[in-house]
């Protein structure tokens, strides 16, 4: 039997075909681009977006036949997908404009509207969700608000996963609970639309989709979609989970003491917890609560804005050079970037606020910084500079979880840094714990796996799926040589936002400086 994971991301989309113990017989990755029409917007074309993901479908699949597979033993697909995405379809999902992505902040103005009808406090016990513009609910208000000739054609709003299932065969759109649990209007209790913020909102109900369990079966591959696919109608659609959540599965984490540092396009923590923690200081630490791909469990996560998203920035602005070896020479441009940074902390500081700063700041106002820069400094340190900033600002909310109680005893690094022993032994040293990459780099495409192999019935939990087909590639230890050194620029470091803030909350003719 095989099952097959799609995970739709920011920047990108990947599928990876999987047999009941884990192991991969075909993946694919296409990359797309954010479409920023102005700045601090964020879109991603659903038509561009559809057209990678039967892509890397249809080239997964073919590996995998390659390999010996029958489109007959292919069971079930799972999606993993990207948070707080939104965009308006009619009755026939047909998307009525551009999918507003969580990175963009547009709808700062909306998200006041909304805590001033209901406090801060009241909608975090309801939704896990900090208010914040990123959320679907304030977004889809801006788009009420600015484009109201769209109002009367809009059937739903949906993410991309109520339309990827739908285009792929199901009955009809529906969301699982932790992908709705990104849309700071869905009740992670009650488990369902909260009618209290949709009244808020002035939405009603019926302008959302159905929601359901992870491992709920929502619908077969349709007639086309299994021609173009090369796979048969028997295929199951299974609701999967957010891309955090699907990741944190297929990195293994189901207990408490295992934290999840996912390094993609943006960084962020993760870590299962047993209980919903809402409280005040998790609210003022912008900790987000919601459903995870294990029933009756939920998902903690602080997120960076920022994370591979800004190596990618100093490589499309400064980095020509090692753009131009890695063609010459078939290597990874970021292998050649980080291979050449400096050991031990850079002389360079950077803040890594390009995007307005995450957890535990919360400060959209707050701008990037390079400081510390002397006649001497080269690109080569500012690129360890940025390397030391994203792993500190991880310490910062790692930290806050262990004074919540948590004892992680690892940490499982997920997404494109897994793949980098520099920069993993760099976050060992930094961190001062262990840190562990997994034999399964895709793991969201591996978790959404699972997650079709439980709700086939090969595996009677979750967990016993994890035992069963995660695995540890290889564990990082702290350097004792660099550990003492990477505290004392930590320490310093976590003075430099309060340093820059008044600074940053300028404002100057143009913007915010």
């Amino acid at each position: 039997m095989y099952f097959i994971g799609l995970d739709i991301g920011t920047t990108g989309c990947k599928a990876a075909v999987f047999d009941e113990a884990g192991a991969c017989f075909g993946r694919c990755y296409e990359e797309f681009d954010i479409i920023c029409r102005a700045p601090g917007w964020a879109e991603q074309s659903p038509a561009v977006m559809w057209e990678a993901v039967t892509h890397v479908l249809k080239e997964s699949v073919a590996q995998a036949k390659a390999a010996g597979m029958r489109a007959e033993e292919v069971r079930a697909l799972s999606t993993s997908v990207l948070g707080e995405e939104v965009m308006p379809v009619d009755g026939d999902y047909r998307p009525l404009r551009d999918a507003i992505l969580g990175m963009d902040y547009r709808a700062d103005e909306e998200t006041k509207l909304l805590t001033g009808a209901v406090p801060a406090q009241r909608i975090y016990d309801i939704t896990g969700f900090p208010p914040h513009p990123m959320g679907s609910l304030p977004t889809i208000l801006w788009m009420r608000r600015h484009e109201p000739e769209l109002i009367p054609r809009t059937y739903k709003y949906v993410t991309f996963t109520e339309y990827v299932m739908k285009r792929l065969g199901a009955g009809e759109g529906v969301v699982d609970h932790p992908q709705a649990g990104r849309t700071m209007a869905f009740d992670i209790e009650r488990k369902c639309w909260s009618d209290e913020l949709l009244r808020a909102a002035e939405l009603d109900r019926s302008l959302f989709c159905e929601t359901a369990e992870p491992g709920r079966v929502v619908g077969n591959l349709s007639r086309e979609a299994a021609a173009e696919l090369g796979l048969t109608e028997a295929v199951a659609l299974v609701a999967g989970g957010q891309d955090q959540t699907c990741a944190a599965l297929g990195a293994g984490l189901i207990d408490e003491s295992v934290g999840m540092d996912s390094h993609g396009t943006i960084e962020g923590i993760g870590v299962m917890s047993s209980k919903k923690i809402t409280d005040e200081r998790a609210l003022a630490a912008g900790v987000s609560c919601y459903a995870y791909t294990i029933p009756g469990r939920y998902f903690l996560m602080s997120s960076s804005q920022v994370g591979g998203l800004l190596l990618k920035w100093f490589k499309n602005n400064f980095s020509l050079a090692e753009e131009q070896e890695a063609q010459r020479t078939g290597r990874n441009v970021y292998d050649v970037m980080t291979e050449r940074a400096p050991e031990g902390p850079s002389g360079v500081m950077v803040l890594p606020h390009f995007i307005g700063s995450g957890p535990p700041w919360n400060d959209l106002d707050s701008r990037g910084a390079i400081v510390g820069l002397t006649i001497d400094s080269t690109r080569h340190d500012v690129v360890k500079a940025i390397m030391d900033s994203l792993t500190y600002e991880f310490k910062i909310n790692m930290l806050y979880y262990e004074d919540m109680g948590f004892r992680f005893k690892d940490i499982r690094v997920v997404g494109g840094a897994s793949k980098s022993p520099r920069w993993m032994q760099l976050k060992a040293d930094i961190l001062n714990r262990p840190v562990s990459t997994l034999r399964e780099k895709d793991a969201a495409c591996l978790g959404a796996a699972m997650i079709a192999m439980c709700s086939m019935g090969v595996y009677p939990s979750c967990e016993q799926a994890v035992r069963a087909c995660v695995k540890v590639d290889r564990v990082y230890r702290p350097d004792p040589a660099w550990t003492g050194a990477y505290e004392a620029a930590y320490r310093k470091y976590t003075h430099l936002y309060d340093s820059l803030k008044e600074f940053n909350h300028i404002k100057i003719p143009g913007g915010t400086v």
